[in-house]
């Protein structure tokens, strides 16, 4: 278990009841949105909402061409980064219900350049557990991403490279796992990856305003920004070629809506739940195949964020209450902490179209919950409360680099739910500090031990 401080979502428990948006809802949502401009931390950003395989909100914020005032729509395009994995997993289990390949077939049948990946299976690139090294990690391949790229010439390189784990070992994400599966989608279909994609999934789906990057389309594509010293600064988007299968997306809010609308129809029930099952390997953080699988409140939730030079986005999923959240943003994290957060964003407004209801603790467990946040600020840990496993994971030095002091006194605590969790019951409380509010969870085992502790902003 962990303690974590920093952007996580929230992991909730009692049931989510979603509820249909009207003119209330969509002004809290439009606030949401209109806060993040109006603290500065990003130049725009668009946010859509469905609701039972409908578009029920689909708005913009800012601009998407400060110099010509061309504001921000639902039909704006913006990078999209990793979510694009999602489309590559999805391209692969199409060629997989065409019986072209097999999950388990090894790389080396597609791609026989890779002489020392001959363990390494279609399904283990689609999960990040193929042991290969990432493109910034082998011996001659630039690690300057605006300089033009050849996969071919990195192939060639990576085949001399050591692997950095045994196949199926261990997750670690890899850029170049991505790439590999959409070079084996190219080389099975006999055609480029955005073919495949617009033949088999955009245009079934009718996502007329979705390309892959260095593809042309008609629509209004959102200048990319990053923060630096001095404000906000153009960012130069990678090299394509560097962008293949793992963030070369570029799309819409209403297009994505359509992707999580439509994703049942495109693949069958086997493949959707291939997709959506977590690997199991040390490290996975609940991946599956270009998705996380979460819960939310006891429900599966599905999601992926993703970040290239100027964007920042997010695509949230609630399939068993037909709720998804879409947030685009024009503004990378990769220069501050101080821009917008798509993850947080999406959270903010799950809770208002799909909301948890709240319970109510014992004063004896708030009590403990507190004393328990002023014990991390001061560093006095009591190990003889915690677990043996949180206790190990717990260092004196995790708590100080956590830095809860910096946070200023606590101001309040006010219980929002309960829930099960791997043995565990998990309280979730909402705490404001002088200088912040956090999502705060505190989960005990069947003895009472603490086995995790976990702040997230709010």
């Amino acid at each position: 278990m962990h303690l974590l401080f920093g952007l996580l979502l929230a992991v909730t428990g009692a049931l989510p009841t979603p509820v249909p948006i009207d003119a209330a809802h969509e002004r809290q949502i439009d606030a949401i949105a209109r806060g993040e401009l109006h603290s500065g931390s990003t130049p725009g950003l668009a946010v859509g909402v469905v609701e039972d395989g409908l578009l029920a909100y689909s708005r913009g914020f800012g601009y998407a061409d400060a110099a010509h005032k061309v504001r921000i729509t639902g039909q704006t395009k913006f990078y999209a980064g990793a979510v694009s994995e999602q489309f590559t997993a999805a391209a692969v289990l199409l060629l997989i219900q065409d019986k072209k390949i097999g999950l388990h077939d090894r790389i080396t049948r597609f791609i026989p350049e890779l002489s020392n990946a001959r363990d390494v299976t279609v399904e283990q690139l689609l999960t990040h557990t193929s042991g290969l090294p990432d493109f910034g990690e082998v011996p001659g391949i630039t690690h300057d991403t605006s300089r033009p790229f050849k996969l071919e010439d990195a192939l060639h390189a990576m085949a001399k490279a050591a692997p950095v784990a045994k196949p199926g070992a261990q997750f670690r994400k890899s850029s170049a796992d991505y790439a590999l599966a959409a070079l084996i989608v190219q080389r099975v279909a006999g055609e480029p990856l955005s073919i495949f994609l617009q033949t088999r999934i955009f245009e079934p789906l009718i996502m007329t305003s979705t390309v892959l990057a260095g593809d042309q389309s008609a629509g209004e594509n959102a200048e990319g920004f990053t923060r630096g010293s001095h404000g906000f600064k153009r960012a130069r988007t990678p090299d394509p070629a560097w962008l293949f299968g793992s963030s070369d997306l570029v799309t819409t809010v209403d297009d994505l809506a359509k992707w999580d609308i439509g994703l049942p129809l495109i693949l069958n029930v086997d493949s959707v739940r291939t997709m959506w099952s977590v690997v199991n390997a040390p490290g996975s953080a609940l991946y599956g195949m270009g998705w996380i699988v979460d819960q939310r409140a006891g429900q599966t939730y599905v999601w992926r964020n993703g970040v290239v030079p100027g964007f920042h986005a997010m695509n949230a999923l609630l399939p068993e209450e037909h709720v998804a959240v879409i947030v685009l943003s024009n503004v990378d994290p990769l220069g501050s902490d101080s821009t917008v957060a798509p993850e947080r964003i999406a959270s903010r407004v799950l809770d208002v179209v799909a909301p948890v209801p709240p319970a109510h603790f014992a004063n004896e467990i708030v009590r403990r919950a507190s004393e328990w946040l002023d014990r991390l600020a001061r560093f006095d840990i009591d190990r003889t409360q915690l677990t043996p496993g949180f206790s190990q994971y717990l260092t004196d030095r995790v708590v100080i680099q956590a830095d809860l002091r910096s946070e200023g006194p606590l101001q309040s605590i006010v219980p929002v739910e309960n829930f099960q969790r791997d043995g565990d019951t998990v309280y979730v409380f909402d705490v404001r500090f002088r200088r912040g509010s956090m999502r705060y969870q505190f989960a005990l085992n069947a003895d009472g031990k603490i086995d995790a502790l976990v702040l997230q902003p709010s």
